[in-house]
């Protein structure tokens, strides 16, 4: 698995807490989901995706493959961090 930076483990930390906590996700939920993105996030071909297509705006189906790892990585710290922001700030404007 690629390492991650404390930002990004702190920002999953702060999703995955509240997944659990709103009961969306079980314990056994989540480390299954751990280990579907510590896979997602090992260097080489996307395996999660192959095989899958997407239809983009013109109407073309294209593979759904992200096989940058670094690409993968970024799109996932990308939501994790956006998720954490909405999250923090609610409990925020709850205190």
């Amino acid at each position: 698995m690629a390492t991650v930076t404390r930002k990004f483990r702190d920002d999953f930390e702060c999703w995955a807490a509240d997944r659990l906590a709103r009961g969306e996700f079980t314990e056994a939920d989540l480390a299954e989901f751990k280990d579907m993105l510590r896979r997602d996030l090992t260097p080489g071909p996307d395996q999660l995706r192959e095989g899958l297509t997407v239809i983009i705006a013109s109407g073309v189906e294209v593979p759904a493959t992200i096989d940058d790892h670094n690409e993968r990585y970024r799109l996932w710290a990308d939501y994790f961090a956006s998720e954490a922001e909405a999250i923090r700030n609610l409990k925020e404007k709850h205190q």
